[in-house]
């Protein structure tokens, strides 16, 4: 399946403290036609980078170092209440799952995840647009 097309106008930014994540996951992107148009390391540099850029969807990572993926959707929806912030996370216990969604995660991608997950994801987040306009 070939999304090129219906995914040219979709640009992120993608925050993971594991440069290798971040360099990976650009280039599958890239391969699907969707931009990153910024990459950041920490909860900080999301919401500076969410406030300067404004993409469509941000991929942020849950456990960084000093400001956390938490303080990075905290902070990005107190500033945009309908920014679209994908979490990506290797904890899968409950009172992480709830908090994302209390602080109004739009979807949670738990790693190891294949690309194709993370395709479908931005999929479902387009087409619903499509239906609610």
């Amino acid at each position: 399946m070939n999304n090129q097309n219906s995914f040219s106008q979709i640009t992120t930014i993608i925050i993971d403290d594991d440069k290798e994540i971040i360099s990976v996951f650009t280039e599958y992107l890239q391969l699907h036609g969707i931009a990153t148009l910024g990459i950041g390391h920490d909860g900080k540099s999301a919401v500076e980078l969410y406030q300067k850029i404004k993409p469509y969807v941000v991929f942020l990572d849950v456990l960084m170092p000093d400001y956390d993926g938490f303080y990075g959707l905290k902070k990005i929806k107190q500033f945009d209440p309908d920014a679209r912030v994908i979490m990506m996370t290797a904890d899968l216990t409950q009172e992480t799952h709830h908090r994302l969604v209390s602080f109004g995660a739009s979807s949670i991608i738990h790693k190891p995840f294949e690309i194709e997950e993370v395709i479908m994801v931005i999929n479902r987040m387009t087409q619903l647009e499509v239906v609610n306009n």
